[in-house]
């Protein structure tokens, strides 16, 4: 099946992601040392569950620690939040989306649109720091060069302004100090990275809410974890923790994400009239106030201002289970 470009771009992105990682990661940290007998006794009853960590000495709770880290490198999804996330019933669109983009909603700070430097909205999410399923190591609080107030270019043309106003030079030391621990962390590998990998994570999350928002699909409607994983994979995004997740059973099989009353939108058969009827429908059945065809009326003429007077009309007659007419009864 041939998939469009976005498709293409998202699949890249997690490509390129893998690579980064490989890259980084590709010497493991040697992170074992002996434990005596005694604390290898003390660490079996850590195991056992008969003491707790707060509790252990210092060289074996060095050693838990170490282990944690090398289990985390080896089988980062296993450490992450992720299982939690899918023991959940639903999930909410805005949530769904940093997911299948191997985001942790619960920690990610990001705009979904900024401005540019001439002031226009840009309608692409900035990430600014996040943590990811897929991470080997723990990069939350890891600085980048956007943390700063300024920018590299911007602290030079400051101090070049300073020296030419005739300001001082505790003034000019100061924002050449700001400017050092700036392109200290611009030129920093690990920053470098970490920033490279939430662009790409950004861009990959602008690509899925981008064809989610072509679909008709409500914004505050919750569905379960498999029918988003179904809606993406569907249209050909490759979403990298699936076949984890499927391993240890934790995407069970569920509704189709293309099945009424959710119909695919992308489909050559996609019938939007009977659709956006199904909606409406649902809608009126479950409100209340007025008939079940003045619901449905002013449902259609909120969400779908575009359509004609004739097509709202008939989805109306359509839709309409109370023929009857007159007063309407309590609860219809």
């Amino acid at each position: 099946m041939q998939f469009g470009r976005d498709v293409f771009r998202f699949n890249s992105c997690l490509k390129e992601i893998k690579e980064l990682s490989e890259k980084k990661y590709s010497e493991k940290p040697d992170l074992s040392f002996e434990l005596s007998p005694d604390e290898k006794a003390e660490l079996n009853r850590f195991v056992n569950r008969e003491i707790e960590y707060r509790d252990l000495s210092m060289n074996v709770s060095l050693h838990v620690a170490l282990q944690s880290v090398a289990g985390q490198h080896k089988n980062p999804f296993m450490y992450s939040q992720l299982s939690n996330l899918l023991e959940l019933e639903t999930w909410v669109p805005t949530e769904a989306l940093q997911i299948l983009a191997g985001i942790d909603p619960d920690a990610a700070i990001l705009d979904w649109s900024y401005e540019n430097f001439m002031g226009a909205e840009v309608k692409e999410p900035r990430i600014k720091h996040a943590t990811c399923f897929s991470d080997k190591s723990d990069l939350y609080d890891y600085p980048v060069e956007d943390d700063f107030k300024y920018s590299s270019s911007e602290l030079k043309g400051m101090i070049r302004k300073a020296r030419e106003d005739g300001s001082t030079q505790s003034d000019i030391d100061e924002l050449q100090r700001r400017l050092a621990e700036v392109e200290l962390w611009a030129n920093d590998e690990t920053s470098q990275f970490k920033t490279k990998v939430l662009s790409l994570r950004a861009t990959m999350l602008g690509i899925l809410k981008r064809k989610w928002d072509s679909g008709d699909h409500d914004p505050s409607q919750r569905q379960s974890p498999v029918y988003f994983v179904r809606w993406a994979e569907k249209r050909g995004f490759e979403i990298e923790w699936v076949d984890w997740a499927r391993k240890y059973q934790l995407l069970p099989e569920g509704e189709s994400a293309d099945t009424a009353p959710y119909f695919d939108a992308d489909s050559e058969h996609y019938p939007e009239l009977l659709h956006i009827a199904v909606t409406a429908w649902e809608h009126a059945k479950n409100t209340t106030g007025k008939t079940p065809k003045q619901r449905v009326i002013s449902f259609l003429n909120e969400r779908y201002p575009e359509l004609t007077v004739a097509s709202k009309d008939a989805i109306a007659t359509v839709v309409n289970w109370n023929k009857s007419g007159g007063r309407p009864r309590t609860g219809g």
